[in-house]
């Protein structure tokens, strides 16, 4: 059974909503992942007198405590599968990674994965930083091994961004799409500094926004060449571009999910560390 829902107060400290609202999805809590507490020996019965412990015994290792973690979801699919959110941290400092926007490229998902894991077994790269990540936009794609979600919709073309278009793939109004107001709502509740997504197979680093230098930087990590692609019509670029957010995208080559997660995470583990420690 799914918990009850959180105070108001609780829920805006995990998502840091903004005031005033306008989103058309709202993150909710979903399955809190609590702090690992330190367990304590139990109180020895033995006598004041006894032997001192051996040192095998005087030498279990205590727990080192993780840094704050929970598990949203942002909404639901058409098809009624949770979009996840995934949040390390509670730093000032916020930051947002998706993948999997396209259901067809789903190299990102495992990546993102690893960082998560990654962020919990370094927690000083959390200090002063709050983590956002959402391994997967569009779970109902990636289900079917789609581009689009199971509307027919491109998800990268239902942004409210200036030059979108209506109808056909792009969807009747802008966020018709629940996964693409998932998105959205994300990034209007968190506000994060920066955002990198994850798509293939055009092999390069993309940008948009303010983030030319960053995207630079995340090049510089990999073997992906930076490239300014140009914004396409209702773009999650566009609209970033529109709002000023600095958004990159990592577009990795195709069919490069085949090498598995070790290997992926080998080759762009240290681009999303580097996304991550990044100057706002």
């Amino acid at each position: 059974m799914r918990p009850p829902s959180l105070p108001l107060l609780l829920l805006a400290l995990l998502a840091g909503a903004c005031a005033g609202g306008g989103a058309q999805a709202e993150v909710r809590p979903f399955v809190p992942i609590p702090e690992p507490v330190a367990r304590r020996a139990p109180p020895s019965s033995a006598p004041p007198s006894a032997a001192a412990p051996s040192a095998a015994a005087a030498s279990v290792p205590i727990p080192r405590p993780r840094p704050y973690a929970a598990a949203l979801v942002a909404g639901q699919s058409v098809e009624g599968r949770e979009i996840p959110v995934h949040v390390r941290g509670l730093g000032p400092d916020i930051c947002l990674l998706l993948a999997t926007v396209h259901g067809n490229e789903p190299a990102g998902t495992p990546i993102l994965e690893r960082l998560l894991a990654h962020l919990d077994d370094h927690p000083e790269l959390l200090r002063g930083r709050r983590v956002i990540v959402m391994p997967v936009a569009n779970p109902d794609g990636l289900a079917a091994r789609t581009r689009a979600n199971a509307n027919g919709i491109d998800l990268n073309r239902n942004f409210e961004a200036p030059n979108r278009r209506d109808g056909g793939r792009y969807g009747e109004e802008a966020l018709s799409e629940p996964e693409a107001a998932a998105v959205r709502a994300v990034v209007r509740q968190f506000r994060p500094s920066r955002v990198l997504s994850i798509h293939q197979p055009l092999r390069c680093v993309d940008w948009d926004g303010p983030a030319r230098m960053l995207a630079r930087d995340l090049a510089a990590v990999t073997d992906l060449p930076l490239k300014k692609l140009g914004t396409r019509p209702g773009s999650m670029g566009a609209w970033a571009e529109a709002g000023g957010l600095p958004l990159v995208t990592l577009e990795l080559p195709p069919r490069v999910e085949s090498l598995g997660a070790d290997e992926l995470w080998r080759r762009y583990g240290e681009a999303m560390l580097v996304f991550v420690r990044a100057r706002p």
